[in-house]
């Protein structure tokens, strides 16, 4: 059963795409560009969303679908993705989203290969190893060379671990806009009245704005289903990490633990499968947590 609070979750897909990638609050998503890429393409002063949904040059290419997708006022373009759940080849999708967007730039007969710069945004709700126990939250990546100087600029890749935001805090306590977006994100859907002061004018805004209240009839209907798929993912993720602990430890006695890992691991993700489906949980749900296609999830049950 979906928990309903006051505030609207922007850790759903409702939420994320209302406040990040509509018209009406692109405020937010300028405000939020800002405080994470001064160090990689200046100052965003507007931005124009665009098609959301890429396809390939060709049928047999995959169909890519971003979260949000946007140019600034440079055409510098723009992918924020929100993740909610681990996924085994979460850094190439990273790459593939982004070479996708480069690949569709070119013009006919571009000899000089005049291409935009991308930069692709990750929140991700679950840890990343690679800022696990460090003091920052954001991991930059960037194309070097063996020197460390920077190979090209047109590519950047920005992964923002929400989790470290998790326990409740003052709003006064957080250093920077970085800091308050990534909290404000994590945290909206529990705050209260007087957890954002009304002098941080924007985030104040946007508590404001994610009130339930505030939604119609058919909004709020359409919010409580996005909340049942955000739900269902995190129950799913854990049964995941639950099953696939269990069976490569079983398996490790007889097959080495090495071995026995991954074969308990392909068990576990065939176990939480057939358990999502035997709950009539929808092939796009079950894409999401396991990162396969659908494709893949049907052969793996043998349907």
């Amino acid at each position: 059963m979906a928990t309903i609070d006051k505030n609207i979750n922007l850790l759903t897909d409702f939420g994320f795409k209302r406040f990040f990638g509509t018209e009406q609050y692109k405020k937010n998503l300028i405000h939020f560009l800002n405080a994470f890429l001064s160090d990689h393409i200046g100052p965003v002063t507007d931005i124009a969303y665009r098609q959301t949904e890429q396809l390939g040059l060709s049928d047999k290419e995959k169909r890519l679908v971003f979260d949000v997708f946007c140019s600034d006022q440079d055409n510098d373009r723009i992918i924020v993705e929100m993740q909610k759940a681990s996924q085994e080849f979460l850094k190439n999708r990273i790459i593939a989203y982004t070479s996708r967007i480069i690949s569709n730039s070119l013009g006919r007969g571009d000899r000089r290969y005049n291409i935009p710069t991308v930069v692709s945004i990750i929140l991700v709700d679950f840890s990343v190893p690679e800022l696990a126990g460090a003091g920052d939250f954001v991991q930059h990546v960037q194309l070097k060379d063996d020197r460390n100087n920077i190979f090209s600029e047109k590519i950047a890749f920005l992964l923002i671990d929400l989790t470290k935001f998790a326990a409740r805090k003052q709003f006064e306590q957080l250093s920077d806009d970085r800091q308050k977006w990534c909290y404000a994100i994590k945290n909206m859907w529990r705050l209260e009245d007087d957890d954002i002061p009304e002098e941080y004018d924007i985030f104040h805004e946007l508590y404001e704005e994610c009130k339930l209240s505030k939604l119609t009839t058919m909004e709020k209907q359409e919010y409580e289903k996005s909340v049942l798929e955000y739900e269902d993912v995190k129950e799913a993720m854990e049964y995941h990490h639950r099953m696939g602990r269990t069976e490569g430890f079983e398996k490790g006695y007889d097959l080495g633990v090495e071995q026995g890992f991954e074969q308990g691991r392909t068990e576990g993700i065939r176990s939480v499968i057939k358990r999502m489906l035997e709950n009539n949980m929808d092939l796009s749900v079950i894409a999401k947590v396991t990162g396969l296609a659908e494709d893949e999830i049907q052969a793996k049950i043998g349907c």
